[in-house]
């Protein structure tokens, strides 16, 4: 991807620095594992657990397109699930072909969680305590934030929402006078995470921390990257460029994403500890769409091995 130059901050530089009898210290690299697919042409990924066990769709031997779970090398084929996300249970969340609500898939076993009155709700997050967040439609045809626990689903007080952690903290947004701001529920509580220019935030995750990661824009109405610690905002910065999106946060810390650079380009990175890597250099390609992010570091993307075609795929952390 590329994006007109704009050069606001310094270039990032990875520095390995060492005392003079010091050995060389070890460098991460990737390592991509393409997951295959159900048989057909293309896959594609959505969500990757703790476990490394990843859940998309892909097309059949007959050209259908089925959900699946990989894991151990291996594709379960979920039917008509489209899966949105997945614990580390295994319990899959995702909507169906063949009917218009959110559906928990757990043990080989759908289940329909209905709406909040309505005909259609989305799944959009699980935690490992099997509750899942979304949206659904009322009586009056409304869009209204859900959670869905134990086999009943309630309004949440919020009007987005991204993501749930174990302690069900939960990352949404909300509407304000003129505006949008990023916000957290939890306890019954919301709390506002406020907004920078043009008064517009969002969220796109929380970890088990508590920390939530989403974005606001610059003051040229770019969109830049938030990690909101203990509800304080902090601006994770850039590869070089104005603009940067975030994709996954995980219980360390880290950070994935991707950022324009000073020359314009847009790149991966992983950012830890205030630091931002460009993966880029590390074998993460900038041309792949990356999706998630796990506890042990490895990436989730998808690709395109030659032109029209997609595969799911893994990025692995190793050291050289």
């Amino acid at each position: 991807m590329r994006l007109p130059t704009v050069s606001l901050l310094a270039p990032f530089t990875l520095i390995l620095a060492a005392g003079p009898a010091a050995a060389a210290a070890p460098v991460t690299t990737y390592h991509l594992i393409d997951l295959g697919t159900l048989g057909g042409e293309s896959s594609y990924a959505t969500a990757i657990n703790d476990r490394g066990h990843v859940v998309g769709s892909s097309q059949t031997s007959a050209g259908d397109w089925h959900g699946f779970l990989w894991r151990d090398g291996q594709m379960t084929d979920l039917g008509a699930l489209r899966p949105t996300g997945v614990n580390n249970r295994d319990d899959v969340i995702g909507t169906s072909d063949l009917a218009t609500t959110a559906y928990l898939w757990r043990g080989g076993r759908l289940v329909d969680l209905g709406t909040l009155g309505g005909l259609s709700s989305f799944p959009t997050a699980i935690n490992d305590r099997g509750d899942v967040v979304g949206s659904s439609s009322d009586a009056n045809g409304r869009d209204v934030p859900f959670l869905w626990r134990r086999g009943t689903m309630r309004a949440l007080p919020l009007n987005s929402v991204s993501g749930i952690n174990n302690r069900r903290q939960v990352s949404g947004g909300t509407v304000v006078p003129d505006g949008f701001h990023a916000a957290a529920w939890s306890r019954g509580r919301v709390t506002d995470l406020g907004a920078g220019p043009f008064n517009r935030s969002n969220t796109y995750g929380i970890n088990e921390k508590g920390w939530i990661i989403g974005w606001q824009f610059s003051g040229t109405q770019t969109e830049r990257g938030v990690l909101w610690r203990h509800h304080r905002p902090f601006d994770v910065g850039t590869l070089g460029g104005d603009m940067t999106q975030l994709k996954a946060i995980n219980d360390r810390g880290q950070i994935l994403g991707i950022s324009q650079t000073a020359a314009g380009d847009v790149h991966p990175f992983l950012w830890q500890h205030g630091t931002m890597a460009d993966l880029s250099l590390l074998g993460v390609d900038p041309d792949h769409d990356i999706v998630g992010l796990n506890n042990r570091g490895e990436v989730l993307t998808s690709y395109r091995p030659v032109f029209g075609i997609s595969h799911a795929a893994v990025y692995r952390p190793q050291r050289s």
